[in-house]
C-alpha cells in the first residue's frame, strides 16, 4: 500500500508572520509529491479551509489551528471552528477534544521564540494526542532531541513539523503515513509513520531573521507578510526617529 507523503505544521499568509500564499502552497505540493496538508495557522482556521476549497483531487487538507494559549502554543487538528486563543493550555485542549479533533503539542523545548510549552507540557500529559519530536524551524537540535525523550517517556505519537511560514521551504521534512479517513485513524497511522526530519535551509532562517529586525529598525514589513491576516498577534511597529 502506498504510504502518503504528510507535512505537517504548515502557515499560510492567513497567519500574520507568514507569505506562503495558497496558491504557492498547492503549487509546492505538487512540485514535491505531497498528498497531505495539515495547515495549522496562528488563532485562525481561514487560511486551512481556503486551502481545503481550491486543493485539486488527490491532495488531502487537515483543517488545524496553531492556537496562542496562556502558556504558549497548541495545535489542534481536524477542526470544524476556530478555537479562541488567550485561554489556558488545558481549557484549550479541552476545547480541541470537544469539536472530535486531536491536540498536538509543537516544539514543546523551543526557548528562542518564547511561544513553546515547555514545562507547562508536563500538566497536559492526559490531553496530549501527539508530539510534535522535530520542527524544521528549531536552530538548534537540543530541543527536538528533548521533545523526543518527552514523548517516549509518555509514549506519545510523533510527527515531525515543517513550520514553515516563507515561500519554497515546504518539504524541509515530512512523514510518510498509511492512509487514513479521520482524527481516529489518523492517529493510528501516525504511531506507524515514517518520519523524515530535517531542518530549513540558510535562507529561510535569513528570511526570517528580516521579519525580525525591520520592525525593530523602524522598517516596514514586506507587504506579502499576512496578506490575508485578519487575527494580529505582531506588536506595533515602533515609530522611526524624527
Amino acid at each position: 500500500m502506498r504510504l502518503l507523503k504528510t507535512v505537517f505544521h504548515i502557515h499560510t499568509d492567513y497567519s500574520d508572520d507568514s507569505d506562503n500564499s495558497v496558491e504557492h502552497l498547492l503549487e509546492a505540493a505538487e512540485r514535491g509529491g505531497v498528498d497531505v496538508l495539515a495547515v495549522t495557522d496562528h488563532d485562525t482556521i481561514q487560511g486551512a479551509l481556503a486551502l481545503a476549497s481550491l486543493a485539486p483531487p488527490g491532495l488531502k487538507v487537515i483543517v488545524g489551528q496553531e492556537v496562542s494559549t496562556a502558556e504558549g502554543h497548541l495545535i489542534g487538528l481536524f477542526l470544524r471552528e476556530p478555537i479562541p486563543p488567550g485561554r489556558s493550555a488545558r481549557t484549550t485542549a479541552l476545547d480541541v477534544r470537544r469539536q472530535g479533533g486531536l491536540v498536538v503539542v509543537p516544539h514543546p523545548f523551543n526557548t528562542i521564540f518564547g511561544c513553546s510549552l515547555r514545562g507547562a507540557v508536563y500538566d497536559l500529559v492526559d490531553l496530549i494526542d501527539i508530539v510534535e519530536t522535530s520542527n524544521a524551524q528549531n536552530v538548534f537540535s537540543y530541543p527536538n532531541r528533548r521533545a523526543a525523550v518527552f514523548a517516549a517517556a509518555h509514549a506519545l505519537p510523533a510527527l515531525v513539523g515543517s513550520d514553515t511560514h516563507h515561500r519554497d521551504s515546504l518539504c524541509s521534512c515530512y512523514q510518510l503515513l498509511p492512509r487514513f479517513d479521520g482524527p481516529a485513524s489518523f492517529l493510528d497511522s501516525v504511531r506507524r509513520a515514517l518520519l523524515v526530519p530535517g531542518r530549513h535551509p540558510l535562507r529561510y532562517f535569513l528570511r526570517a531573521a528580516e521579519v525580525v529586525l525591520r520592525p525593530r529598525l523602524g522598517l516596514p514589513l514586506p507587504q506579502s507578510l499576512g496578506r490575508n491576516c485578519t487575527v494580529s498577534r505582531r506588536p506595533a511597529s515602533p515609530e522611526p526617529a524624527a
